[in-house]
C-alpha cells in the first residue's frame, strides 16, 4: 500500500536587523515615524475588531488552541487581513509571541482550509527590532489574480455542495465527501517527492479545482466540505510510514464528530491506487480509513501533541480526540456482518443482489464475537460454493457466477471481498 506524506515546512524567510540606517529594505517597510505611529494604531484597531468578531461568532478549536491574548491579536491580524486577501504587513511585540508565528500560522490554516493562498512553504517574512516585529504573510497568488482564483474556487464549492444530500444524516453528507474526493482527486506524486511547493498540491484549491493534491491538499479540502455541510471537522497532524520503508514521514488527515462522537478519516489513504491495472480496487480500499477508533488509527499512524505541549513538534494539533466510536464506521454501517458461514441469510441475499447488479466485488464483515481465520477457512472450504450456488438459483443466466470467484482477506479489518466472476453467455 502507497504511503502519503506532506513533504515541505513552513520556513522563514528575511533576516533579522535591529539597526535604523543604512538599509532600504527596512526604509521600505518603516518610513519615517509618523508612518510608524499610524501602522501601530491600524493593526490594534484592526486586531480588537477582529478580535471581538472571532469571539461573537465562536472560536474555532484553532483559536481555542493559543494559550495568550498576544498569541490571539497575532491570529486576528491573519484573519482581518489575509482573510480578506490583504498582504498587509503588522506590528507584534518581542514578548516571545514572534517566536510562535509558524505554529500560530498552522492553527489559523486549521480554522481555515478555505484561505488557499497563504503561502504553504513561506508562510511570512519579518524584520526585528529592539522592541517589535513586523510581520508580512506571504501569498502563494498574486494578489491581481487572487479574485479570480477565489471566484472560480467558490463556485467549484458551492456546485459540489448543490450535489450533496443536504436532507441526509451527518454520516451520509460526510460520505459523500470522501467519495467526491477520491473519484475526482488524484495523489500527486510527482509533487510529493519535491522538497519545495510545486503549485497548490497542499491546499484545498488543488484538491477541487487542480484535481491533485497530497495529504495537506485532501485534507483541507475533506475539512472544507463537511464544515460547509454542517459537520465538525478538524486537521490532524502527525507521521506514517513512508511507502513501507520503515522510515516515518509528515502526514495528515482529519477528525469529524457524527452524532456527538469523533472518529478519524484519512481521505488521502482512502483513495486507493493500485500498482498493477488488473487489481481489482474494492470498497474496502477505498474506505479502510472512513470514520475509525484512535485504536485502528494507531496501527500505522501516530498523532502529534496540541498546541502548548512540551514536546517538540514540527507541526502541532489544535486538538486530538479520543476516538472509541463505532457506530459509523463504514464497514459497520455498509457490510453485512457474518457469524456462521452456513447461517447467514442476510449474506445471501446480499451476495445475490450484487451478482444481480454483476458487481465486480462483494464485501462483508466477519463478526468480532468468532475467530476470523476458522470463519474464512471454513468459506474457503465449502461455504463459498453453498453461496454461489444460491446466488446462481435465484438469478438470471447472463449473472451466474463461476468458480473463477477470488476471496480476499482483510484480517486487521475485521473485513473480506469476493471478486466476482459470471460465465460467458
Amino acid at each position: 500500500m502507497k504511503r502519503f506524506i506532506r513533504t515541505t515546512a513552513l520556513l522563514l524567510a528575511a533576516a533579522a536587523i535591529i539597526c535604523l540606517s543604512g538599509c532600504n529594505r527596512l526604509q521600505q517597510l518603516i518610513g519615517d515615524s509618523d508612518r510608524n505611529t499610524e501602522l501601530e494604531s491600524r493593526t490594534e484597531s484592526a486586531a480588537q475588531s477582529q478580535l471581538l468578531q472571532i469571539e461573537q461568532d465562536g472560536a474555532d478549536y484553532g483559536y481555542k488552541a493559543l494559550k495568550t491574548d498576544a498569541e490571539r491579536r497575532v491570529y486576528s491580524m491573519l484573519d482581518a487581513y489575509v482573510g480578506k486577501g490583504v498582504p498587509q504587513m503588522f506590528v507584534v511585540d518581542n514578548d516571545g509571541t514572534p517566536e510562535k508565528m509558524t505554529a500560530i500560522i498552522e492553527l489559523y490554516k486549521s480554522d481555515h482550509p478555505e484561505v488557499f493562498w497563504l503561502n504553504d512553504q513561506y508562510s511570512y517574512e519579518y524584520v526585528t527590532y529592539a522592541d517589535h516585529t513586523e510581520i508580512t504573510p506571504l501569498f502563494s497568488v498574486d494578489q491581481e489574480a487572487l479574485e479570480a482564483a477565489r471566484n472560480r474556487f467558490d463556485e467549484a464549492v458551492d456546485k459540489i455542495l448543490a450535489d450533496a444530500p443536504v436532507n441526509g444524516s451527518d454520516y451520509e453528507k460526510e460520505l459523500y465527501v470522501n467519495e467526491y474526493l477520491i473519484s475526482h482527486c488524484f495523489y500527486d506524486e510527482e509533487a510529493a517527492k519535491k522538497e519545495e511547493v510545486v503549485a497548490n498540491e497542499q491546499n484545498a484549491y488543488g484538491a477541487i479545482i487542480d484535481g491533485k493534491a497530497v495529504c495537506e491538499g485532501y485534507t483541507r479540502a475533506f475539512q472544507l466540505l463537511c464544515e460547509r455541510l454542517g459537520i465538525d471537522c478538524v486537521p490532524i497532524n502527525g507521521t506514517c510510514d513512508n511507502n513501507g520503508s520503515g522510515e516515518s514521514g509528515n502526514h495528515i488527515w482529519n477528525a469529524v464528530k457524527i452524532s456527538g462522537d469523533w472518529y478519524y478519516v484519512d481521505a488521502t489513504w482512502n483513495d486507493f491506487q493500485p500498482v498493477t491495472e488488473d487489481y481489482k480496487v474494492t470498497d474496502i480500499e477505498r474506505h479502510q480509513y472512513f470514520n475509525i477508533t484512535t485504536e485502528q488509527l494507531l496501527r500505522d499512524h501516530t498523532i502529534n501533541d496540541v498546541y502548548g505541549s512540551e514536546k517538540k513538534f514540527e507541526y502541532y494539533n489544535a486538538i486530538v480526540p479520543e476516538c472509541t466510536a463505532t457506530e459509523y464506521n463504514y464497514f459497520n454501517k455498509e457490510f453485512v456482518t457474518l457469524s456462521d458461514p452456513y447461517n447467514c441469510d442476510d449474506l445471501l441475499a446480499a451476495l445475490a443482489k450484487a451478482a444481480s447488479n454483476q458487481e465486480e466485488a462483494f464485501e462483508f464483515r466477519v463478526s468480532e464475537n468468532v475467530d476470523y481465520d476458522e470463519t474464512m477457512q471454513t468459506i474457503i472450504n465449502g461455504a463459498a460454493y453453498e453461496w454461489f450456488s444460491y446466488s446462481n438459483s435465484v438469478n438470471d443466466e447472463d449473472c451466474q457466477l463461476t468458480d473463477d470467484c477470488k476471496i480476499y482477506s482483510y484480517q486487521e479489518m475485521n473485513v473480506a471481498a469476493i471478486g466476482l466472476a459470471y460465465s460467458a453467455y
